[in-house]
């Protein structure tokens, strides 16, 4: 999806979606890659189609996304 970069820190950031069968839409979560260091959040997305899931995490600022890696720490 992109990077994220603060100062000399430089993540990649990646939205993984999966179908959800039981729920009858599709799960997303976020990865930060940095070199050998790889954090990743819980479910944090279920809609009804992948293209909803890059919506909504589109409408995450950096800051929100700043905020969301370092609580992974």
């Amino acid at each position: 999806m992109g990077e994220l970069n603060r100062g000399d820190d430089r993540w990649d950031v990646m939205l993984e979606s999966v179908r959800d069968e039981e729920m009858n839409g599709v799960r997303g979560r976020i990865h930060f890659v940095c070199g050998d260091v790889h954090r990743l959040t819980g479910w944090v997305f279920l809609e009804w189609a992948e293209k909803d899931i890059e919506i909504r995490f589109n409408e995450f600022s950096a800051q929100e996304l700043w905020n969301l890696l370092d609580s992974l720490a």
